[in-house]
């Protein structure tokens, strides 16, 4: 929230079986050799921005993004 009370960013759980195809492909390509344990879309001022996903690798968290259509993202949201 900003300071005026709006709603700025929102993280949504989602499954990662109800992704768009090149989503689910461009998380996959990111995480590697990990397992991609959870997925959030997010949403700032209204507009979806870019889907986070928690990895597991070899015991190790970590977490990766792609922009809405799957693609890299020159910076993280």
């Amino acid at each position: 929230m900003d300071s005026a009370g709006n709603v700025v960013e929102v993280e949504e759980e989602m499954a990662f079986d109800a992704l768009p195809t090149a989503v689910k492909d461009g998380l996959r390509k990111k995480a590697g050799k990990g397992k991609v344990t959870k997925v959030e879309s997010l949403t700032k001022r209204g507009k979806l921005v870019a889907y986070e996903a928690k990895v597991m690798t070899e015991g190790n968290k970590s977490e990766v993004q792609v922009g809405p259509g799957g693609e890299a993202l020159d910076h993280e949201e």
